[in-house]
C-alpha cells in the first residue's frame, strides 16, 4: 500500500466515523482547487526551507471554514514533511469515496471529441462490464488518429489507431527479411 493510499484510508475511516465524508470531501478538493489555481501555494508549502510553524500557519487561516478533520489533516501532513503527497492522497481518498458510493471514474482519450450517442454508448457498455456506474472524463488528443484509450486507475484499455501503427510499425521492424528471395 503506497503511503498516499494509507493516509487517504485513515482520513477516509476519520471521515466515515465522523458521518462528515460528503463535508471532507468537499473541503479536499477545495484545497487542492487552491493549490492548482495557485502555484506558488504550492511551491511554498513544498519548500522545505521555508519554516513548518509558516506553512502551518498559512494552512490554518486558508482551512479556518473548513470541516476540522480536513484542517488537522493538513496539519498532520505538514508535520510529517507529506505535504507534498497531498495531490496523490486527494486522489487516493475520492477513490476511496466512489468505490464506496459504487461510482468509477473513467477517462477517455479521443482524437476527436465524442458525439453525445456515441459517449452514451460507451458509459451504458462500460456501466455494463464494470457493474458500477462510470463517470467518463473525454480528453482529445489528435495523435491518437482514431479509437479511444481508456484509463482508470492504473489500469489502460489502448484501443487506438496510433498503438495498432505503432504495434505494426514493431512487428514490421522485426520481421526477418529474407536476402535470397529476388524482386521479380
Amino acid at each position: 500500500m503506497s503511503v498516499a493510499s494509507t493516509y487517504a484510508e485513515a482520513l477516509y475511516e476519520a471521515a466515515v466515523d465522523r458521518d462528515a465524508v460528503p463535508r471532507v470531501a468537499a473541503d479536499l478538493r477545495a484545497f487542492r482547487a487552491a493549490m492548482d489555481d495557485t502555484p506558488e501555494l504550492a511551491a511554498v508549502l513544498d519548500n522545505p526551507e521555508i519554516d513548518t510553524g509558516a506553512k502551518k500557519a498559512a494552512v490554518a487561516e486558508l482551512t479556518r471554514d473548513a470541516e476540522p478533520l480536513v484542517a488537522n489533516f493538513l496539519q498532520v501532513l505538514l508535520d510529517r514533511g507529506r505535504i507534498h503527497e497531498f495531490r496523490a492522497i486527494s486522489d487516493a481518498f475520492e477513490d476511496l469515496v466512489a468505490r464506496a458510493e459504487g461510482r468509477m471514474t473513467v477517462e477517455a482519450v479521443t482524437a476527436v471529441e465524442l458525439p453525445d450517442d456515441i459517449r452514451e454508448r460507451v458509459v451504458a457498455r462500460l456501466d455494463e462490464v464494470l457493474g458500477r456506474d462510470v463517470e467518463l472524463v473525454t480528453i482529445v488528443d489528435p495523435q491518437l488518429v482514431g479509437g479511444m484509450v481508456l484509463r482508470s486507475g492504473g489500469v489502460v484499455v489502448d484501443a487506438s489507431i496510433r498503438q495498432r501503427l505503432d504495434d505494426l510499425r514493431r512487428a514490421l521492424a522485426a520481421a526477418p527479411v529474407d536476402a535470397g528471395a529476388s524482386a521479380s
